[in-house]
């Protein structure tokens, strides 16, 4: 029987994207500052950003990731665009305007999942959540010419990847309650759970999601975690600080 993982802090990197150079979108700036105040009642220490172009994103993450320490619980949450680019994953900052060839273009101003995701590996932190609600389009639009979706990715030691729905799929970017995507809206329902494991609570969502949508959209997860992962325990009396 797995144990449960104590954890020296829970820091989290929360963005989100409304303003695209090419085709905004409407709920992703709400996601991610609903998700922020949610993390930040249950003990996270938070960095927020909202439609951050590609120089920003960047010293964003580097600045966070130079913050993490060997006993720290590490979660990472994009809403934005999304796309993949010849076996690798891309996060679109707000100044992404692509002209001509986006296979060339996306390397060097998209963000590269592997690349955050080796950085935070290099720092061996505890656990490592990441969620990416990037699989989205606005709505009477075609999106990117990029292949739609991420592809599925590798889960390194110790870490837990949560997709918004299926690899290589897209979604409208629409809300069921007027403010969050789907997603966000059935997260914010569980993610306060004391004692609960995150994979339980991630199963939990998943499945009002599909209830939701009636099967259109299903959240896809990779686990690499050995132990249970509790984002709120019940005796947890931490303060937070936003940053």
């Amino acid at each position: 029987m797995a144990s449960s993982v104590g954890y020296k802090r829970k820091i989290a990197l929360v963005i989100g994207i409304n303003h695209y150079s090419i085709d905004s979108l409407q709920y992703c700036e709400n996601d991610a500052t609903d998700l922020a105040i949610t993390l930040k009642r249950i003990d996270f220490k938070i960095s927020l950003d909202l439609n951050c172009d590609l120089i920003k994103f960047q010293n964003k993450i580097d600045t966070f990731i130079a913050t993490i320490e060997p006993d720290d619980l590490v979660l990472f949450y994009f809403a934005g665009y999304g796309a993949q680019n010849d076996d690798e994953n891309y996060l679109l900052p707000s100044d992404y305007n692509y002209r001509g060839h986006e296979r060339d273009y996306i390397v060097n101003n998209g963000i590269n999942v592997q690349h955050i995701m080796n950085k935070i590996k290099e720092k061996k932190c505890r656990s490592t959540i990441y969620l990416f609600d990037c699989f989205r389009f606005k709505t009477g639009t075609k999106g990117s010419t990029s292949k739609q979706g991420l592809l599925s990715i590798n889960t390194p030691a110790e870490t837990l990847i949560v997709f918004a729905c299926a690899p290589g799929t897209i979604l409208p970017d629409e809300t069921k309650n007027n403010n969050n995507g789907c997603f966000i809206e059935n997260l914010l329902k569980h993610i306060s759970t004391s004692d609960k494991d995150i994979e339980e609570l991630m199963m939990n969502v998943a499945g009002d999601i599909n209830r939701q949508t009636k099967g259109f959209q299903l959240p896809y997860q990779r686990s690499s975690l050995t132990d249970k992962v509790y984002l709120k325990k019940s005796n947890n009396q931490g303060k937070i600080i936003l940053f």
